[in-house]
């Protein structure tokens, strides 16, 4: 149980940081490359079999090319919730994010078969309650999304739900094997490449400078994102059922999340959306006693 709240904190502590960054005046994108280049140091130091380099026996191995996948959904993911955090707000952000949660459980038990019982399936049905909920804006209920970035939270989203969905199958697969730290540390190996030539790129059309700012906000953000996915990882390692797992660390961030946001940074929250609160609680509870029950 530490590790699903250790695992829960550092999640918190991203979107946070996003929320800071247009305060201390980071340039977003270099933060992030920064902070994938931190994740990658900080495999290699933990497990320095596990992290650099790229060698024959990484790039031959069955899950390398899952890796570039999961670097390059990582970066973009990272710089969609980043905007749309600095935009919208961390609660409305954090929302379509762990709102994931609805296609990533219906894939473990439709493609993997797990368990899913009506305990299951009444904190799932409370899950979407309170998500609802949780999206309508103060002083009027409606199922829309707040204009001007419809788009981009669909895209918070269905990246959210597609980098769950990969981490879960190359994890239950057996691809991973008993490399789990290699596999998460290439993982974010492949990010920073692909960031760092993007920032390559822009230096040559001179476009592109760096800050010290920029560096600190990278390396506090490195830390907590390498864990958040580490830790994903080694519970599904455990034995943790995706469609429990998944739907708990969600809609705990989304309520811890939705705490910072309203105390430290001030946004607005309806009666309707602490009733979405109310109901993601009674949501984590459910699932959490059906883990206990799990065959």
């Amino acid at each position: 149980m530490p590790e699903i709240l250790f695992c829960i904190l550092v999640t918190t502590c991203i979107g946070i940081g996003f929320k800071l960054f247009a305060r201390f005046k980071v340039h977003t994108f270099n933060a992030i490359v920064i902070n994938y280049t931190v994740c990658l140091i900080l495999g290699s130091l933990i497990d320095p079999d596990a992290g650099l380099p790229f060698n024959n026996d990484v790039i031959q191995s069955g899950w390398f090319y899952f890796d570039l996948s999961l670097g390059l959904l990582f970066i973009t993911g990272f710089y969609l919730t980043a905007t749309a955090i600095q935009r919208s707000g961390i609660t409305m952000t954090t929302l379509m994010q762990r709102m994931s949660l609805i296609l990533t459980v219906t894939f473990t038990v439709l493609f993997f078969h797990e368990h899913f019982g009506w305990l299951e399936a009444s904190g799932i049905v409370l899950a979407v309650a309170a998500i609802l909920a949780i999206n309508q804006s103060p002083g009027a209920v409606s199922f829309g999304f707040s204009k001007p970035f419809p788009v981009i939270l669909l895209l918070v989203w269905l990246l959210a739900a597609t980098i769950e969905i990969l981490l879960f199958y190359v994890e239950k697969s057996g691809v991973v094997g008993h490399q789990q730290m290699a596999f998460t540390t290439h993982g974010f190996g492949s990010a920073a490449i692909f960031g760092w030539l993007s920032l390559g790129i822009l230096a040559l059309r001179g476009q592109w400078s760096l800050t010290g700012r920029d560096v600190v906000a990278g390396i506090c953000l490195g830390i907590p994102n390498y864990f958040s996915i580490y830790l994903l990882l080694r519970m599904l390692n455990q034995g943790w059922n995706g469609s429990i797992m998944y739907p708990m660390v969600n809609l705990s961030v989304l309520l811890l999340s939705t705490f910072i946001a309203v105390v430290f940074f001030k946004e607005k929250l309806s009666k309707v959306n602490w009733i979405g609160i109310l109901l993601a609680s009674f949501s984590i509870t459910i699932i959490g006693f059906a883990h206990t029950l799990a065959p």
